[in-house]
């Protein structure tokens, strides 16, 4: 019966290489895994950062927007009011609270500095 050549039997060395070359791929691979875990965080904050300038950029203007709106409208309210008052409407309370409501919420929504 033919037996094998003595190089090609269980070799102690060859063992040992590949334990050696499996633990070094793990450890490479552990590393990536980090690697790529920290790119995902860096994404993620650079991600919040951009959204938190661009709703900074917006509501600036929308914030101004809204607080002329709601004081125009304030003094139309209390225009109205006022004509429905002097006419002796009911209803003329009700319009100078909606005024007095509309500039007050346009007072609360202040600039950013």
């Amino acid at each position: 019966m033919a037996s094998l050549p003595e190089s090609f039997g269980n070799d102690q060395h060859l063992d040992v290489k590949v334990d050696v070359l499996l633990v070094e791929a793990e450890h490479q691979l552990a590393q990536r895994k980090e690697e790529v875990r920290a790119a995902r965080r860096e994404v993620r904050r650079l991600r919040r950062a951009y959204r938190a300038e661009l709703r900074r950029r917006v509501s600036g203007p929308a914030r101004t927007t809204s607080r002329i709106g709601l004081a125009a409208m304030g003094s139309v309210l209390f225009v109205t009011g006022l004509v429905m008052f002097i006419q002796g409407e009911l209803q003329a309370a009700d319009m100078l609270s909606a005024a007095l409501t509309c500039w007050a919420l346009a007072v609360a929504l202040r600039r950013r500095k």
